[in-house]
Protein backbone atom coordinates (compact mmCIF):
# COMPACT_ATOMS: atom_id res chain seq x y z
CA UNK A 1 0.00 0.00 0.00
CA UNK A 2 2.92 2.33 0.75
CA UNK A 3 4.15 1.93 -2.83
CA UNK A 4 0.70 2.76 -4.24
CA UNK A 5 0.74 6.00 -2.25
CA UNK A 6 4.15 6.88 -3.68
CA UNK A 7 2.99 6.16 -7.24
CA UNK A 8 -0.20 8.19 -6.78
CA UNK A 9 1.71 11.10 -5.26
CA UNK A 10 4.20 11.08 -8.15
CA UNK A 11 1.39 10.90 -10.71
CA UNK A 12 -0.46 13.76 -8.98
CA UNK A 13 2.69 15.90 -9.01
CA UNK A 14 3.27 15.09 -12.70
CA UNK A 15 -0.36 15.92 -13.56
CA UNK A 16 -0.09 19.22 -11.67
CA UNK A 17 3.16 19.98 -13.51
CA UNK A 18 1.38 19.45 -16.84
CA UNK A 19 -1.47 21.71 -15.75
CA UNK A 20 -4.09 18.94 -15.63
CA UNK A 21 -6.07 20.14 -12.60
CA UNK A 22 -8.79 17.45 -12.91
CA UNK A 23 -6.26 14.62 -13.19
CA UNK A 24 -4.21 16.01 -10.33
CA UNK A 25 -7.27 16.34 -8.05
CA UNK A 26 -8.42 12.80 -8.91
CA UNK A 27 -4.99 11.37 -8.11
CA UNK A 28 -4.77 13.33 -4.85
CA UNK A 29 -8.21 12.00 -3.84
CA UNK A 30 -7.04 8.44 -4.61
CA UNK A 31 -3.97 8.93 -2.43
CA UNK A 32 -6.16 10.23 0.39
CA UNK A 33 -8.44 7.15 0.15
CA UNK A 34 -5.42 4.86 0.25
CA UNK A 35 -4.05 6.61 3.35
CA UNK A 36 -7.44 6.24 5.06
CA UNK A 37 -7.63 2.54 4.14
CA UNK A 38 -4.09 1.97 5.43
CA UNK A 39 -4.91 3.69 8.73
CA UNK A 40 -8.08 1.61 9.16
CA UNK A 41 -6.37 -1.70 8.29
CA UNK A 42 -5.80 -4.00 11.26
CA UNK A 43 -2.24 -4.36 12.53
CA UNK A 44 -0.47 -7.47 11.26
CA UNK A 45 -1.14 -10.37 13.59
CA UNK A 46 1.58 -12.24 15.41
CA UNK A 47 3.04 -15.48 14.08
CA UNK A 48 2.17 -18.28 16.51
CA UNK A 49 3.90 -21.62 16.97
CA UNK A 50 4.51 -24.27 19.60
CA UNK A 51 8.09 -24.85 20.72
CA UNK A 52 10.12 -26.60 23.39
CA UNK A 53 12.43 -24.36 25.44
CA UNK A 54 15.95 -25.76 25.16
CA UNK A 55 17.99 -23.00 26.85
CA UNK A 56 17.47 -19.93 29.03
CA UNK A 57 20.60 -17.75 28.75
CA UNK A 58 19.21 -14.84 30.82
CA UNK A 59 16.05 -13.44 32.36
CA UNK A 60 14.47 -12.18 29.15
CA UNK A 61 15.63 -14.49 26.36
CA UNK A 62 15.34 -18.15 25.48
CA UNK A 63 16.23 -20.62 22.78
CA UNK A 64 13.57 -22.98 21.52
CA UNK A 65 12.96 -25.70 18.94
CA UNK A 66 9.64 -25.81 17.10
CA UNK A 67 7.74 -28.91 15.96
CA UNK A 68 9.65 -28.89 12.65
CA UNK A 69 13.02 -28.97 14.41
CA UNK A 70 13.79 -25.35 13.57
CA UNK A 71 15.70 -23.47 16.28
CA UNK A 72 14.63 -20.03 17.44
CA UNK A 73 16.38 -17.33 19.47
CA UNK A 74 13.63 -15.46 21.28
CA UNK A 75 13.67 -12.18 23.20
CA UNK A 76 10.70 -11.79 25.56
CA UNK A 77 8.66 -8.79 24.42
CA UNK A 78 8.02 -5.71 26.55
CA UNK A 79 10.23 -6.71 29.48
CA UNK A 80 13.85 -6.04 30.37
CA UNK A 81 15.57 -8.25 32.94
CA UNK A 82 18.87 -7.43 34.65
CA UNK A 83 21.98 -8.40 32.71
CA UNK A 84 23.76 -11.48 34.10
CA UNK A 85 26.60 -9.31 35.48
CA UNK A 86 24.12 -7.08 37.34
CA UNK A 87 22.65 -7.64 40.76
CA UNK A 88 19.75 -10.08 40.40
CA UNK A 89 20.78 -11.00 36.82
CA UNK A 90 21.42 -14.67 37.58
CA UNK A 91 18.39 -14.86 39.84
CA UNK A 92 16.20 -13.52 36.99
CA UNK A 93 17.65 -16.14 34.63
CA UNK A 94 17.15 -18.92 37.18
CA UNK A 95 13.54 -17.86 37.79
CA UNK A 96 12.81 -18.03 34.07
CA UNK A 97 14.52 -21.42 33.87
CA UNK A 98 12.31 -22.75 36.67
CA UNK A 99 9.22 -21.51 34.86
CA UNK A 100 9.81 -22.81 31.35
CA UNK A 101 13.09 -24.68 30.74
CA UNK A 102 12.28 -27.91 28.90
CA UNK A 103 8.59 -26.98 28.63
CA UNK A 104 6.38 -26.94 25.54
CA UNK A 105 5.20 -23.32 25.15
CA UNK A 106 3.18 -21.18 22.78
CA UNK A 107 5.19 -18.44 21.10
CA UNK A 108 3.60 -15.35 19.55
CA UNK A 109 6.27 -13.54 17.52
CA UNK A 110 5.64 -9.79 17.37
CA UNK A 111 8.85 -8.51 15.80
CA UNK A 112 12.52 -9.22 15.10
CA UNK A 113 15.18 -7.27 16.99
CA UNK A 114 18.49 -5.81 15.79
CA UNK A 115 20.28 -9.06 16.73
CA UNK A 116 17.97 -11.23 14.62
CA UNK A 117 16.07 -12.62 17.62
CA UNK A 118 12.33 -13.07 17.44
CA UNK A 119 10.65 -10.73 19.91
CA UNK A 120 7.75 -12.66 21.34
CA UNK A 121 5.21 -13.23 24.02
CA UNK A 122 5.50 -16.70 25.53
CA UNK A 123 2.67 -18.60 27.20
CA UNK A 124 2.79 -21.79 29.23
CA UNK A 125 -0.65 -23.36 29.80
CA UNK A 126 -2.18 -19.94 29.04
CA UNK A 127 0.04 -18.05 31.49
CA UNK A 128 1.88 -15.02 30.07
CA UNK A 129 5.51 -15.78 31.01
CA UNK A 130 6.70 -12.28 30.13
CA UNK A 131 4.19 -10.88 32.60
CA UNK A 132 5.17 -13.51 35.18
CA UNK A 133 8.78 -12.27 35.12
CA UNK A 134 7.53 -8.79 36.03
CA UNK A 135 5.02 -10.03 38.63
CA UNK A 136 7.71 -11.98 40.45
CA UNK A 137 10.13 -9.05 40.44
CA UNK A 138 12.59 -10.43 37.89
CA UNK A 139 12.17 -7.81 35.16
CA UNK A 140 11.07 -4.26 34.42
CA UNK A 141 8.21 -3.39 32.12
CA UNK A 142 10.13 -2.07 29.09
CA UNK A 143 7.95 1.03 28.81
CA UNK A 144 10.03 2.93 26.24
CA UNK A 145 9.22 0.24 23.68
CA UNK A 146 5.90 -0.97 25.06
CA UNK A 147 4.22 2.46 24.98
CA UNK A 148 4.58 2.52 21.19
CA UNK A 149 3.74 -1.09 20.40
CA UNK A 150 2.06 -3.02 23.21
CA UNK A 151 -1.67 -3.68 23.31
CA UNK A 152 -3.32 -1.22 25.76
CA UNK A 153 -4.77 -3.93 28.03
CA UNK A 154 -1.43 -5.76 28.19
CA UNK A 155 0.39 -2.47 28.79
CA UNK A 156 -1.88 -1.76 31.76
CA UNK A 157 -1.45 -5.31 33.13
CA UNK A 158 2.36 -5.14 32.85
CA UNK A 159 2.43 -1.70 34.50
CA UNK A 160 0.23 -2.92 37.38
CA UNK A 161 2.44 -6.01 37.76
CA UNK A 162 5.59 -3.89 38.09
CA UNK A 163 3.91 -1.57 40.58
CA UNK A 164 2.78 -4.59 42.61
CA UNK A 165 6.23 -6.20 42.59
CA UNK A 166 7.82 -2.87 43.64
CA UNK A 167 5.41 -2.29 46.51
CA UNK A 168 5.73 -5.91 47.70
CA UNK A 169 9.54 -5.74 47.30
CA UNK A 170 9.65 -8.93 45.25
CA UNK A 171 12.84 -10.09 43.55
CA UNK A 172 15.05 -7.26 42.34
CA UNK A 173 12.88 -4.73 44.20
CA UNK A 174 14.36 -5.94 47.51
CA UNK A 175 17.35 -3.75 46.69
CA UNK A 176 17.16 -0.10 47.74
CA UNK A 177 17.68 1.29 44.20
CA UNK A 178 18.00 -1.46 41.60
CA UNK A 179 19.76 -0.33 38.43
CA UNK A 180 17.63 -0.70 35.32
CA UNK A 181 19.27 -2.88 32.65
CA UNK A 182 19.14 -0.10 30.04
CA UNK A 183 21.04 2.19 32.45
CA UNK A 184 23.55 -0.58 33.10
CA UNK A 185 24.10 -1.16 29.36
CA UNK A 186 24.52 2.59 28.78
CA UNK A 187 27.11 2.80 31.58
CA UNK A 188 28.98 -0.22 30.16
CA UNK A 189 29.04 1.38 26.69
CA UNK A 190 30.39 4.64 28.15
CA UNK A 191 33.17 2.74 29.95
CA UNK A 192 34.18 0.98 26.73
CA UNK A 193 34.45 4.32 24.91
CA UNK A 194 36.88 5.71 27.52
Amino acid sequence: MKYLLIILAAAAAFAAHLGDADGSAWLQQGAQWLRQAEAAAPAPSAVHFQARIIAVPDGDSVRATDSHGQRHKIRLAYIDAPELQQAHGMAARDALRRLIDGQQVEVAVLDTDQYGREVAQIRLHGRDINLAQIEEGHAWHYVSIAKRRQDKADFAAYSRAEAGARSSRFGLWRAQSPQAPWAYRKAQSAEQVQ
